[in-house]
């Protein structure tokens, strides 16, 4: 494999891609340089490299700008694309989703093909494939299970969709100068792990008290579904660059389900076991039947239909969130584990304990996240 390499992280102030960072600085070998792609750098905080000669740095750039997407990854030799829109509640337009999920992959796809990158990793998200709106289960899946995908949840799925296909396109593609493109993919389920998890931050967004009471929970226990480590996932994206590199003909073209060893079970029973200790927690049953949530729903969809011509109401719940929470829907890793060596980094108890404790740390200094979370 090559030395001195350059990496450029897009996404790279958010929760996975901060994470990804973190780990490239610690577990990355012959890197030269790390280039962090955020729309902003006032609250980046260069992780520890060690005694490693590695540059770390952060630079503000969106995804769909052709000429400083050009500038960031000229002489680069990885680049990781993290950067998304991820919207279930429909709080951003269907065109901003498009233009940052998929205009925006397109063009850095382009700025790769003319500055000669050779390894694109594009993070991705189970959503691709579902649940669809009929909420069709998938228990222990493989990147070959059949499922219908005709009719998908959200506007956000249909942008993964559409972005994997332009990274699936690009793979073997040469570039400007007559090197080759190799591209791969990463799909992700829901997460956990140090920082702003998604789940936290929407309910600090809404005004809840994380610590007064139990959060209400909309999902059923007996739903089967696995949460991931952010550790695990930034491991796999190392060797998913890693192989890019040293053997593309293995790995180029592929897509990858990215799991770990997390039991498997409701999100609210899970985060419950992960929270317990810094005193957030989820209601033991749902917060009322399940029925009656989603005629809720349906009715807080007309609310927003007919406030539209006067005010932006987002409701905070939805007949998507509720399929979505509700639905038998995880993968396994395995093809993951044959073709890029991926092993979870981190046990569930590891995963669980460090979450916990970087949370009551958080708790200790104010409860309050920094950053807006969008990451272009």
């Amino acid at each position: 494999m090559p030395k001195d390499l350059t990496y450029v992280v897009t996404g790279g102030y958010g929760f996975v891609g901060l994470r990804i960072v973190k780990m490239l600085a610690e577990k990355g070998t012959n890197i030269r340089e790390i280039r962090v792609v955020g729309r902003n750098t006032r609250n980046f905080q260069p992780p520890d490299v060690g005694d490693k000669e590695i540059n770390v740095y952060a630079m503000a750039g969106d995804v769909r700008d052709p000429v400083r997407m050009s500038e960031i990854c000229t002489d680069a030799d990885v680049v990781i694309h993290t950067a998304a829109v991820v919207d279930f509640l429909g709080s951003m337009s269907d065109d901003i989703q498009w233009d940052i999920n998929v205009n925006g992959t397109e063009n850095l796809l382009q700025c790769c093909e003319n500055a000669d990158v050779p390894c694109f990793v594009y993070t991705s998200d189970t959503a691709v494939i579902g649940p669809n709106s009929r909420g069709d289960p998938i228990e222990n899946g493989d990147e070959n299970t059949p499922y219908d995908t005709s009719r998908p949840l959200m506007t956000y799925n249909r942008t993964k969709a559409a972005a994997e296909k332009a990274v699936l396109r690009k793979n073997g593609r040469k570039t400007k100068h007559g090197k080759t493109l190799h591209t791969c993919i990463l799909r992700l389920g829901s997460l956990f792990g140090e920082g702003e998890m998604p789940v936290i931050k929407h309910i600090l967004d809404n005004g809840i008290d994380l610590f007064a009471k139990s959060q209400p929970r909309v999902g059923r226990k007996a739903t089967k579904s696995r949460l991931t480590y952010t550790g695990n996932v930034a491991w796999a994206h190392l060797l998913a660059a890693k192989r890019l590199l040293q053997s593309p003909e293995t790995v180029g073209g592929e897509v990858f389900f990215v799991a770990d060893d997390t039991p498997v079970g409701s999100d609210s029973c899970i985060h419950n076991a992960i929270f317990n200790p810094c005193g957030i927690r989820w209601d033991d049953n749902l917060v009322l039947p399940l029925w009656l949530l989603y005629f809720i729903a349906f009715i807080l969809k007309w609310l927003s239909i007919l406030m539209k011509p006067f005010y932006n109401f987002v409701p905070p719940l939805n007949r998507e969130i509720l399929i979505l929470v509700n639905t038998n829907f995880f993968f396994s890793y395995k093809k993951a584990t044959r073709l890029l060596g991926y092993k979870p980094l981190f046990t569930w108890e590891e995963a669980r304990e460090k979450t916990a404790a970087w949370f009551v740390d958080w708790k200790a200094r104010g409860a309050t996240f920094q950053s807006d979370h969008i990451t272009l």
